[in-house]
């Protein structure tokens, strides 16, 4: 058995034989990690440290030939208490939890998803509190699966056209792109042709036959936050809640078709998102021809 430390924020916890929790942390230098803390529902040895979000020093021994550690000691350094304090700034934490839940690497150095997991949620809880039940702002959540694409290899091909090579650059503002998630790149209005498609809920249509179109002014601030921090994009973003609302159906698509695993369960966090999401447990929309 070996003890380790790092600086974890809880992602999951589970009871576990009624006085236990298993949690699961993701940690820079040994990537996403889950431990039994022991008697912590009656101790308060670990005081709010395995609270959701928290981010705390973590001690633990790993097992050999066992996929749970044991938590010995968690410092809090960071509560992220705010992001409980609305039910908005909740489920927006929760859908960046539960998706990098199944993203982030077991016990491997990712430095880059834990800077920008922490950054994000002190985005979120910094960020005004939204009005009750009013639809999402979706720039972070569009910010943040853009660079989980990036990190995971999957970038899409932004900076031009696939057939004309037409930079984004000079494409005009009210002109749609028409995106294919196969390809992850895009065409524009000369080159999409008349096949073009949108998101049906029609069966028998796959993955790499679906087009989406999304307004430039969208992929534009997608394109300054690949090559950013997450805070910074948030400052600079332009594009509108309604074009970055068609943004967010485009990276979707892309985690489901380009990242192995993504689509096995539904995403039950993304609830909060009032319209059907492709992640959305029972909105599951295949795709056909407009």
């Amino acid at each position: 058995m070996e003890t380790k430390t790092d600086l974890a924020i809880v992602l999951k916890t589970v009871t576990f034989e009624e006085r236990h929790r298993i949690v699961t942390g993701l940690t820079a230098e040994h990537g996403r990690i889950s431990c039994v803390a022991r008697n912590s529902i009656q101790s308060r040895r670990f005081g709010g440290s395995l609270e959701p979000f928290s981010a705390a020093q973590w001690q633990w021994v790993e097992k050999e030939g066992s996929d749970l550690g044991r938590l010995d000691s968690a410092e809090i350094k960071r509560s992220y208490e705010g992001l409980r304090k609305s039910f908005e700034k909740l489920a927006m934490a929760s859908s960046l939890s539960e998706i990098l839940l199944r993203v982030a690497p077991e016990h491997e150095p990712c430095p880059d998803l834990f800077r920008l997991h922490s950054n994000a949620l002190a985005l979120v809880e910094e960020g005004s509190d939204p009005a009750p039940g009013a639809p999402p702002d979706l720039k972070l959540l569009n910010f943040y699966l853009g660079k989980l694409l990036q990190w995971s290899g999957n970038q899409p091909q932004i900076l031009r056209c696939l057939s004309c090579e037409t930079p984004l650059e000079n494409v005009p503002c009210e002109s749609a792109l028409t995106w294919s998630i196969a390809e992850a790149a895009w065409r524009c209005h000369s080159c999409r042709g008349s096949e073009s498609a949108h998101v049906r809920r029609r069966e028998g249509v796959a993955f790499q036959h679906t087009l989406i179109r999304v307004m430039p002014t969208a992929i534009r601030d997608l394109v300054f936050a690949l090559e950013n921090p997450i805070r910074k994009a948030m400052e600079s973003a332009h594009a509108g809640k309604e074009e970055h609302r068609g943004l967010f159906t485009l990276m979707e698509a892309l985690m489901l078709y380009h990242i192995p695993g993504f689509d096995q369960t539904p995403l039950k966090s993304l609830r909060f998102v009032r319209e059907p999401t492709l992640l959305e447990p029972g909105s599951h929309p295949t795709f056909g021809p407009a």
